[in-house]
């Protein structure tokens, strides 16, 4: 019931249109278990976000009474685990955001299974269970997402992917969005009027070094995404992302949109990753692999407005951070 009242909420708050106060304060994380305590979201409260978003395992919905489950998932998994998140202090903390200013995708975990893509059986229940939490519209291929926030001439525009519903298994010419919302990602890059386009992934979509998912395992989804950012025009446009129990902020120097592409991964809210020394040639400073969050702040005065991408620890503490400009996401005239 408790997840239900969540999804009403939030789906009505995504039905009655943007939101017209100007955004400046985003927060986000990924990878948490709602059983577990954290003085993190004290840290998450304290910063005050206008907009959270979760970027997907957030809540393992085959993890049940400490029970890993590999396969043969029991079949109210998605219920039990929605109700524990419903019941979360990471919930209660959130609970100050007005409605329609928090938004949600999914990873593997709370999709169903490790690693699990378009072949996953139950997808249709997990789709049935995360709509019913988090609200929004039931797409027949998914669960990606987009709202705008924010008055002209200070617009954000947050556009979630769903890595899983149609991904292909991982190989040079594998898919991972699926012909609907590849259309759909077109339309929402051509979309005028946005300052800044925050694109969510619950996978990174920079980092290549590594051996675990990411977008480099499906190289020719990756480089098409680049072009039909390129193709769009849109400016502002950045990456946030999740999945790996660590986080780091990477850095494409030279992009096919002719700026810089960033990607900021924020992992995990209570999961602990082992790497610390994990090669990536993209990475501004070093990795975190402690608790935290992540954020994107906005100053909005001035004629070239500017945007902090930064993670912070649990106490709130700024670990890394990518200071910007507008003017140095923008594509080059003529």
């Amino acid at each position: 019931m408790r997840g239900l009242l969540a999804g009403l909420i939030l789906g009505i708050g995504l039905a009655v249109g943007r939101a017209e106060e100007p955004v400046s304060r985003i927060g986000f994380g990924s990878c948490y278990k709602p059983e577990k305590s954290t003085p993190l979201w004290a840290a998450v409260a304290n910063f005050d976000p206008q907009v959270w978003l979760w970027l997907g395992d957030n809540v393992y919905t085959d993890m049940i009474d400490g029970k890993y489950y590999k396969q043969d998932l029991p079949k109210d998994a998605f219920t039990r685990g929605y109700e524990r998140l419903g019941a979360s202090e990471g919930m209660a903390a959130l609970k100050k955001l007005p409605p329609g200013q928090m938004m949600a995708t999914w990873d593997d975990h709370d999709y169903g299974l490790n690693d699990s893509g378009k072949g996953w059986e139950r997808k249709k229940d997990a789709k049935k269970a995360f709509v019913e939490f988090w609200g929004g519209e039931e797409k027949a291929d998914g669960i990606y997402s987009s709202r705008d926030f924010g008055p002209n001439g200070k617009r954000v525009r947050v556009i979630l992917l769903d890595t899983r519903y149609n991904r292909d298994d991982p190989g040079p010419n594998g898919d991972i969005l699926g012909a609907r919302q590849w259309q759909w990602l077109e339309k929402e890059l051509e979309k005028p009027g946005a300052q800044l386009v925050v694109i969510g992934s619950s996978i990174q979509v920079l980092a290549s070094q590594h051996r675990f998912e990411k977008w480099a395992n499906f190289p020719k989804s990756r480089e098409r995404l680049f072009r039909t950012i390129q193709k769009s025009g849109a400016a502002g446009v950045l990456f946030v992302s999740g999945d790996r129990h660590h986080a780091e902020i990477s850095k494409m120097p030279e992009s096919p949109a002719g700026y810089p592409f960033h990607d900021v991964t924020s992992s995990g809210l209570t999961e602990r990753s082992t790497i610390r020394n994990e090669p990536n040639d993209l990475r501004l400073g070093e990795v975190w692999a402690e608790g935290n969050f992540g954020v994107i702040e906005i100053g909005w005065s001035g004629e070239d407005p500017s945007v902090r991408l930064q993670i912070r620890d649990a106490e709130g503490k700024v670990v890394s951070e990518a200071p910007l400009s507008m003017s140095q996401l923008a594509p080059p005239k003529g």
